[in-house]
């Protein structure tokens, strides 16, 4: 692996504004390059997934056309009209499911600059890697740190990494008018995930804190909204809404403790844990496996070797709706400043008595919310513009003293008829559809027909 760079922020001397303007190329300066931002554009899932695909096409000073499909994403496109192909996270290189055989093929003939965007990188480690260095990929943009990427990645030769936030700064939800704290229906509100065993201490406390502040709270006299089952999740609309509603949400670190490299931990503890669970004969392995047994079995000594933690997108967003961050103590990626930008909470609660005072101070909590607002949501080192000029800086680099694609308008046109895209400015608004119409839906998607009803309603 060549070069890692230092953690995510702006370039010195650029400009980082989300509104800046794109100016005119004088006539010496070379096009634009050509890109193709491969993706899985899904406005009815989270909306920070749209946001940042929406990044490319906003603020890129480049020409971007997004195509988002799953499987054999290249069939029927001429990737060398292309002078950069980027991979997003919300397509998974290392899965087939997403990337088929016939599309990776292509990725490794193309001759131009190929990036690629992960999250979640705990997973399926060993397989992203062999894909990165079959497909010739020159860019990851990674949440990892250089060192822990250098750890990660610098098997792959020739593969330089850039890091990146999980998530930015919504820059349209700073819009929002703030509710008086008076008016808000809950003072502490939170939506977790149970995570597999096998995430570690980090995936737990992502259930953790909604569990122990749900129990302590009534002792304080704190409302609240805290739940972690799938079918509590909220979307679109209803989490909007509900972040504004509560004078409070609670965070936690994004990331995992383990990295499963082979994929060995996750397919054993879930195996097991899978197996346990059901009906034996034998009384004493009817019971759950508790989480200890399972990490003693099957990775112990295994967490915490690679540093994963990073801020949330959620934590972005609630900042940019003003709402107060109550959190365990962390880096966030050198982002949030306990007592200034947050409230932190002892991981064990035992500083609940003085978080309870805080949300019994609406002076204090208005000003912490406050300044997270100002130093943070309206910040443009935190906005999608600046990781885009991150990217583009990257890109190139890369792309400097290759040969450029040519540019064909008839072939362009063509593209975006049988691929349109239509960014959705604010995901946000989308109100979901009836069931029948959900059920439709998921109905064309299992059966990959969703690029030929795309074009039936577009007439073809």
């Amino acid at each position: 692996m060549k070069d890692s760079h230092d953690r995510p922020g702006p370039p010195p001397g650029h400009d980082a504004s989300p509104n800046r303007a794109t100016g005119s190329r004088s006539q010496g300066e070379p096009r634009p390059l050509r890109i193709l931002l491969a993706c899985n554009y899904d406005p009815a899932n989270a909306a920070m997934v749209c946001d940042h695909i929406n990044a490319f096409v906003r603020y890129s000073r480049h020409d971007v056309r997004v195509l988002s499909r799953v499987g054999e994403v290249f069939d029927g496109v001429e990737l060398s009209a292309f002078d950069v192909v980027v991979i997003h996270y919300s397509l998974f290189l290392a899965m087939e499911s997403f990337v088929g055989p016939r599309s990776r093929r292509a990725l490794a003939a193309f001759r131009g600059v190929k990036a690629v965007f992960i999250q979640d990188e705990y997973r399926f480690v060993n397989a992203t890697l062999d894909a990165l260095e079959a497909c010739g990929v020159d860019w990851v943009f990674t949440c990892l740190g250089p060192a822990e990427a250098e750890r990660v990645y610098g098997r792959v030769a020739g593969l330089r990494t850039q890091q990146v936030l999980t998530g930015y700064v919504p820059h349209r939800l700073t819009h929002y008018p703030p509710l008086p704290l008076s008016a808000r229906k809950t003072m502490v509100g939170y939506r977790g995930r149970t995570y597999p065993a096998w995430h570690g201490e980090q995936g737990r406390e992502k259930v953790r804190i909604g569990k122990l502040f749900k129990r302590d709270a009534p002792r304080f006299g704190i409302s609240t909204d805290i739940a972690w089952s799938e079918r509590s999740r909220l979307y679109g609309r209803d989490w909007v809404t509900f972040i504004r509603n509560c004078q409070a949400v609670l965070a936690v670190e994004s990331g995992a403790s383990v990295f499963d490299f082979d994929g060995d931990v996750a397919a054993r503890t879930e195996s097991f844990a899978a197996l346990v669970e059901r009906p034996h004969p034998i009384p004493a392995l009817t019971r759950k496996p508790s989480y200890e047994m399972l990490r003693d079995r099957f990775f112990a000594g295994r967490e915490d070797q690679i540093d994963i933690a990073q801020i949330s997108p959620r934590v972005f967003e609630a900042i940019a709706l003003r709402t107060l961050i109550i959190a365990y103590p962390g880096r966030y990626s050198g982002v949030l400043e306990p007592w200034r930008h947050y409230v932190p909470l002892d991981k064990d609660h035992g500083n609940m008595a003085e978080v309870a005072a805080v949300l019994r101070d609406p002076e204090r909590v208005a000003e912490i919310i406050t300044n997270a607002y100002a130093e943070i949501a309206l910040n443009p080192a935190y906005g999608y513009g600046t990781m885009i000029e991150l990217f583009d800086a990257r890109i190139a680099e890369a792309a400097d003293g290759r040969p450029r694609a040519v540019v064909d308008n008839r072939a362009d046109a063509k593209f975006r008829e049988t691929f349109p895209f239509y960014l959705i400015d604010n995901p946000h608004d989308i109100r979901r559809p009836p069931l029948i119409r959900r059920l439709a839906g998921a109905t064309v998607r299992r059966l990959g027909l969703a690029d030929l009803a795309r074009r039936l309603r577009l007439g073809w």
